[in-house]
Formats: C-alpha cells, structure tokens, sequence
C-alpha cells in the first residue's frame, strides 16, 4: 500500500493478494518505537476518486473517506464486494463490514505469539493502533469484536464472519517484533504500552488495546513540588517513591523481586503512601491494587507490572489461609504451571517486580488469623515496616496543620501530576549508561546495613536497591532532594524493621508481633482490670497497672488465640526470650492468682511494643 495525502482513498484487498503490506502510520497514532516507513511498501496502490475503476470481485476494500466508483457510492468503511447468484446469473453484491481497519503488519515473538498490527479509526474519527493477538480469532472471534467493539470501531452485526475473513486474510509484509509484557524487552528497550523507551524495534502485544495502567497527566515539575519535595523528612514516602523506581534496577542487577510491606492502625497515611507510589508508574488511585484478589489475579497483574512496581492496598482483604503462598509467587516471580485443553502444560507467567504493600496488620500476624504459620522465606520476601512515625505514617509535615490534611494533600496530587518520573528514570539510566555500573554501586551500598544473619544480609540488600534507585532519581534532579536523603530514609526504616523483628530468625518475631496485635485489637474488649466485676465474653485475660507498664495477665486458652499455630510451650519460650514474663511460680512460667474466688494460672506478660 502506498500512502500519499489525507484525500479521499480506496484500499483494495482482493483476495489472494499482499492485502495491507507495510502499511506506515501518518496520523500521529502510531504507538512506541514502531518506525514510520513509507519506502518499501507493496501494498494496492491508492487511487484516486475519480479515477477508480470497476471492481475486480471478490474483493475487500477500505475506504478512509466516503467515495464514489463507476460501480456506486461507499461510506467509509471496510467493505465486501462480491458476487451471488439470483435466478441462475451472478449478481453483484456489497456488504459493509467496518469502519476503517487496515492491518499494517505481522507480529510474533521468538516464532509464537503472533498477531496482526491494526490500525483503525473510531467512533470520534481518532485513528489508534492495537497489536493483536491472533488467538483471539479462535472461534467465532468474539473476543476480538469486543475488544474492537470497546475501542470504537464499528461492527456491522450482520458482517462478523467477514470481518474475521477479511483479517485472517491481510498477510503483510511487514514483520514487527511483539512484545507480550511490559518492561525490559533488551537490554536497551524497554516497552511501555504507549511508548518504547531505548533503542530497538517492537510493539506492545496485549489482548485488550485498553490495557493503559501506565498513563500520563500533569506535569513532572507538579509532582516534583507536591510529591517529590515531601519525601524529605519523611522515610515512609520515600520508601514509597524509591521502591517504585527501583523495579527497573532488578533485571540488570538479576535480583528476584520482593518488596516492603507498612503496617499500622487505620487512617495514618499508609494507603496514601501508597498512592505516591503509583504515581511513579501512572494514576496513584488506578495503578495501585488491593489484595482482593485470588492468587491467579494476582499472578495477572504481577505479569503487567514486570519491571516497575505491584502497589497492593489493604492486605486485611486477602485470604490469610493463602496469602503465604501470593507471595511466595509474586516476590519469586513465577505463576503457576497450568494445562491446556490437551493436557499439555502452558507457558507459564514470569515476571520481576518490586512490592509495596500496606495494612493495619503485619504479614505474620495476617496469616495467625487463618491460623497459618509465617515462614521465614515468607516474611523476608516481604518485609513489615511498622506505620508508626510521628503523625501517623509521617515525620514532617512540610507547613501543613496535620497527619490527616498532609495524607490528603498526596493522595490528591497522586491524581493529579502522574506517570511521568518512572519514564524519565528509565531514560536517564539509558542515556547515562549506569547499568553496568549497578552491582558495584549496590555492593557498596549495603555495607552500610549492620545485618547479623542471613535474612538480614537479604533484607538489607533490598533496601539498598531501593535506597540506589532514590540516590541515582536524586542525582539526575528528578527527585528533589538533598544528596544522601534516600540513603539515609532507608537506613532509619532497616532499623524500624529490625526491632520490629525482634532481630531474631523470623519465628520468635512473628509470635511476639501476632501477640502485640492481638492486644492492640482485643485489649478493651477481652479482657479486664484485675478485681474488678466486668463480665467480659470469650474473655482472655486480665490486666493490672504497675506503674508506668500494664501487664497483661493471659489464660492458656486467651494465649492459644492470641498466636495460633504454635503451642503454648513455643509461645512462651519466644516471649520468655525477650523478657516479657513478669512473674511466675518457681518452676513455672505461670503464676496462680485468685480471681472470681478461685485460684487460675495466668501468663504474666509485659510486652515492651504495646
């Protein structure tokens, strides 16, 4: 096909010929690094409107613009003309199929995924492009209508086996490379779903054209100033901001992913910090995600944001019997082994992303209400950091009256200037050359993390990445703050977890912490003053006062619930251990104390967090 002006044209695509080869975008729609080449194509030529001749039938023919030939008048469209027998003669006959749709090109991927590159007008007479997956033809094709069907085109309800005919039959000869993920397709490219960033030749290949998490609004210079500059002074926004630009690090430093998970009471600014992450990558209400999800959806989502950033709000929403095993698969980057229809097994998912979650419980604590057990493998792929700053999740309020009104202020520039710093990051560290410079910068980095065992050496890595991701975004002025600033955040956070852990092996920590929650959310309603005359249902427990510290008097029973999955025996060797045992009889770990006129054995503890 050759191109010339936006005058009215006709394409002919007569069955058995080349159909719409090479076909180059001239209307501003073309998507990514896709060169625009009009050399070279060898398509049906475009002829003009007064000189069209009479149709060779059967043929296809796209019209851009209403025209009129010797055989009559056509709207614009994707038209049928063909031929019938009335009364033993043929008959001509022409049938609208569409609205203009051209087929540009052929896609694959290492000789699988193939597709067809469509070009094609809506409904408000926007041209737009969609690689699409040629399975989505399987059928009657209706997956494929619907997603056309979606984008605007529009479908004759009497013509879907042309349509289907008419683009099963375009073979071009133009071949582009498609790329059936987001991010790092070479080390040189990496694919956005409107833009490629790098060098290199490919498109974006996805089974809805609608598929766009990864938008732009604003500017960079409004989030800078209502996002960026807040992040000084507060550890957890940075964390936020800096593990959203560090998921591109991952690939060239071949690190698994995992992430950060911030845990606290309701209402302090977690899912706000949240939101400042999404804003990296796209809308920070939109981008984001809830835990809401089976671990398939999950496994989907991960899928699209390989190479950037998984935000999940409200892990409270997850199944805690399950969630163990979400993030064993979304940190190790693996879906599933699924089979087909045959039996054989199907590709399986992979990706690499970098987490960032929040809740008011810890990932231990979550799955103890399931009465699952954390792992250890668990809680390092996926690190609590307590929610616990001065205003809630914040430390400095840059001018602002409060917690609430500085949460506010981020989740509305989150909506407001977005997508555009994670682009830019991906640019400079291109144009920069970085890359291989990475695994050095890092080893160097975490010299700085005081970690003792080996899940500490592993958590400390991390924050380095994320700490080297704020460092390189500072130094190129695309976050602004001051040298050191994301450095120095993320080493203030490696401390908060630590103690929040307990700096033990995983296991002790998470008995203490489902402990602490369980106090912190059952405290007033199970249990009561020592010698008071409350009644207290399913009580657990007592409490009395000694001086500035409450102790918490528990029942076997109250224990049991307080940590399940682990026997009293292991739960008081774990908080026997940090010194949380008060009193006890010789010998015992309990102590009998009368109440209600008769004598119980009652656990007595002061844990230091509550």
């Amino acid at each position: 096909m050759i191109l010339t002006d936006e005058s009215d044209r006709a394409f002919d695509f007569s069955e058995g010929t080349g159909g719409t080869e090479g076909t180059a975008s001239n209307d501003g729609a073309s998507s990514g690094s896709l060169s625009e080449k009009a050399e070279g194509a060898k398509g049906t030529a475009l002829v003009p409107e007064a000189k069209h001749p009479e149709i060779e039938r059967p043929t296809f023919r796209v019209y851009d613009h209403p025209v009129k030939t010797l055989c009559g008048s056509y709207s614009a469209g994707v038209w049928w003309h063909g031929t019938k027998e009335e009364k033993g003669k043929p008959v001509d006959y022409d049938k609208r199929v569409c609205s203009p749709l051209h087929v540009e090109a052929v896609t694959s991927s290492d000789g699988v995924d193939f597709g067809r590159l469509l070009r094609f007008r809506n409904t408000l007479a926007n041209w737009r492009e969609w690689a699409m997956p040629m399975q989505l033809l399987k059928g009657s094709g209706e997956d494929m209508r619907g997603e056309l069907l979606n984008m605007g085109v529009e479908i004759d309800p009497d013509a879907f086996k042309l349509l289907n005919r008419y683009i099963q039959g375009q073979h071009p000869k133009r071949h582009v490379i498609a790329a059936t993920a987001t991010g790092w397709h070479s080390p040189s490219l990496f694919i956005m779903p409107r833009q490629n960033i790098g060098k290199g030749e490919a498109i974006y290949q996805s089974e809805t054209a609608n598929f766009d998490d990864y938008r732009q609004a604003g500017t960079l210079e409004g989030w800078q100033a209502e996002i960026g500059t807040r992040c000084a002074g507060n550890p957890l926004l940075m964390l936020g901001v800096c593990a959203a630009l560090a998921g591109p690090l991952l690939s060239p430093l071949q690190r698994q992913g995992g992430g950060f998970h911030i845990f606290g009471d309701s209402s302090t600014g977690k899912s706000s910090a949240i939101q400042a992450a999404a804003s990296v990558w796209g809308h920070g209400e939109q981008f984001k995600r809830t835990w809401r999800a089976t671990g398939n959806g999950l496994e989907g989502i991960a899928a699209q944001r390989k190479d950037t950033l998984l935000a999940l709000d409200e892990i409270g929403e997850a199944d805690p019997r399950e969630i163990g095993a979400v993030v064993y698969s979304l940190a190790n980057g693996t879906g599933k082994a699924r089979a087909g229809r045959t039996g054989a097994a199907r590709v399986t998912r992979s990706w690499r992303v970098m987490l960032f979650s929040s809740g008011e419980l810890g990932l231990s604590a979550h799955m103890a209400e399931g009465g699952k057990r954390s792992r250890a493998g668990q809680e390092i792929r996926l690190l609590d950091i307590p929610a616990r700053r001065a205003f809630g999740a914040w430390d400095e309020l840059h001018g602002l009256p409060g917690g609430r009104e500085f949460s506010d202020a981020i989740q509305r520039a989150s909506v407001t200037h977005y997508g555009h710093i994670g682009p830019n990051f991906i640019r400079k560290l291109l144009e920069c050359g970085e890359a291989g410079d990475l695994p050095a910068v890092l080893a160097k980095l975490c010299e700085s993390y005081p970690s003792g065992s080996g899940q500490e050496s592993r958590a400390a890595e991390r924050f380095a990445i994320v700490a080297m991701a704020g460092e390189l975004a500072i130094e190129w002025g695309l976050l602004p703050a001051p040298a050191g600033a994301a450095h120095d955040a993320m080493l203030v956070l490696f401390d908060a977890w630590r103690k929040s852990r307990g700096q033990g092996q995983g296991e002790d920590a998470t008995i203490r912490t489902s402990l602490c929650d369980f106090i912190s959310r059952h405290g007033d309603a199970l249990f009561s003053e020592l010698g008071g005359d409350a009644i207290v249902r399913d009580r657990a427990g007592w409490w009395k006062d000694e001086g500035e510290r409450r102790v918490w008097l528990f029942t076997p029973e109250g224990l049991r619930r307080a940590v399940p999955g682990f026997d009293v025996t292991r739960i008081l060797d774990a908080v026997a251990a940090a010194g949380w045992i008060t009193e006890h009889n010789p010998g015992k770990r309990a102590k009998r104390v009368k109440v209600d006129g008769r004598n119980a054995s009652l656990y007595h503890l002061a844990p230091l967090e509550v």
